[in-house]
């Protein structure tokens, strides 16, 4: 069973226990592979922890029934597996950045995430083979469903805002993307005005590929912008697997701390002397 496989079972059997208790052991007995090698290669492949992304997972079906069903709360916080209200809120707060009822009350969606689909988020293909395009009004829908499989990087977006500045970010040849075997692994969407970048982020399983340098680099090389802004996860955001440290690496700096739309993030600027 090669590793696209392993993972699509996992996240198969996680889905089909998801509301039980779920141990390591079963399953790895179940699939026949040692506790250690279902961790590492879940891991390698999606850049979290199988705790983290069972977690996660339950709390976004726990959103799910905030927004579209009349359950009591500790209703919800029961049937993923918490025992009280209160590590229900504490863990829900965590990732949502707002309390089960501050988060119902606000009754949007935040792009809930939805189980780890294997023949979405795994592209097999090198380097060479990533092309770099400006984004065209026939890939708006391709673009969406690209940043619904990464809302874990856009946390705080909300579906009819971001298709309208989509639009505007198209016409104005300002959305940049990556692609790959005929697929978008990569985004980026520039505001010429103010300098920023809104999104720059590339599918998980294709980080080896150095897909938001090049990204950037057509950026700078069309654009050359005097400066380049953006925002990211604030540092130990629980949410995020590994998108801030990757800004950090392009050679972004920390410059201040900030909310988007309610969602507290941080500020970050690239000094446009080199990409590292």
């Amino acid at each position: 069973m090669n590793n696209s496989r392993l993972v699509a079972s996992i996240t198969e059997y996680i889905e089909e226990h998801l509301q039980e208790k779920i141990t390591l052991e079963e399953l790895a007995s179940q699939l026949n592979y040692s506790k250690y090698y279902l961790l590492h290669e879940f891991k390698e492949t999606t850049q979290q922890s199988l705790y983290n992304y069972i977690k996660r997972r339950r709390l976004n079906e726990a959103a799910k029934a905030l927004l579209y069903s009349d359950q009591r709360i500790i209703e919800v916080a029961f049937q993923i597996g918490y025992q009280s209200h209160q590590a229900f809120t504490k863990a829900f707060e965590e990732l949502f950045k707002l309390p089960p009822n501050g988060y119902r009350s606000q009754n949007k969606e935040f792009f809930i995430e939805e189980p780890y689909a294997v023949s979405d988020c795994l592209v097999w293909a090198e380097e060479r083979e990533v092309i770099i395009q400006r984004g065209m009004p026939r890939d708006q829908e391709k673009i969406l469903h690209f940043a619904q499989l990464m809302r874990g990087a856009l946390p705080y977006l909300e579906k009819r805002d971001y298709l309208r500045s989509l639009k505007i970010v198209i016409k104005e040849e300002n959305c940049y993307l990556a692609w790959a075997k005929g697929r978008i692994v990569g985004l980026l969407l520039f505001d010429s005005q103010k300098q920023t970048i809104e999104n720059l982020t590339a599918l998980p399983f294709c980080w080896d590929l150095a897909i938001e340098k090049k990204l950037l680099m057509k950026l700078i090389l069309d654009k050359h912008p005097r400066m380049l802004r953006t925002t990211t996860f604030r540092a130990f955001d629980k949410l995020d697997i590994g998108h801030r440290k990757r800004l950090l690496k392009l050679g972004f700096v920390s410059s201040d701390e900030t909310f988007d739309f309610n969602y507290p993030t941080e500020k970050m600027i690239l000094p446009l002397t080199g990409i590292n």
